[in-house]
């Protein structure tokens, strides 16, 4: 655990998650597991988190991963009592963010089934989260959630 700016941050997962993605959904159980048990979450948290967690390394895994270079970083946090981190990295040209969330955006959706496949998964995260910022390479994104 560490303090930063008065607040206290505690590190629930720092490290690199392989190109698989069987492996990569036992590494999103592992690491909710650990936020449960740092500060507990309701059902509906826990959905949400899962969610997030799943979509942002599936996207980077599928996106952003080369063959020389077959891993993910992740690192997930929380500030304070209640703010939850997650930064996911890949070492993949990136893309273009504004135009990939704006197009999404632009398209009149009456239902979750007629959403493209591309950029869904990044306006779902959008929805569940309090921020989201990108690298300007478009190859790293933190999002912050507040647990309360």
């Amino acid at each position: 655990m560490s303090v930063i700016q008065g607040q206290q941050e505690q590190t629930i997962y720092n490290g690199f998650i392989l190109n698989d993605t069987h492996r990569a959904c036992e590494e999103v159980r592992v690491i909710l597991v650990g936020i449960q048990n740092a500060v507990g979450l309701n059902t509906d948290q826990s959905f949400d988190v899962h969610i997030i967690l799943n979509e942002l390394l599936q996207n980077a895994i599928r996106h952003g991963c080369n063959i020389r270079q077959n891993k993910v970083y992740m690192n997930v946090c929380i500030s304070g009592k209640d703010m939850l981190s997650i930064t996911v990295k890949d070492n993949g040209k990136g893309f273009d963010v504004f135009k990939v969330l704006e197009e999404s955006q632009k398209k009149q959706v009456c239902h979750w089934s007629e959403l493209s496949e591309n950029g869904r998964g990044l306006q779902i995260v959008k929805n569940l989260c309090d921020d989201m910022v990108f690298s300007q390479k478009g190859n790293c994104v933190t999002v912050r959630k507040k647990l309360c």
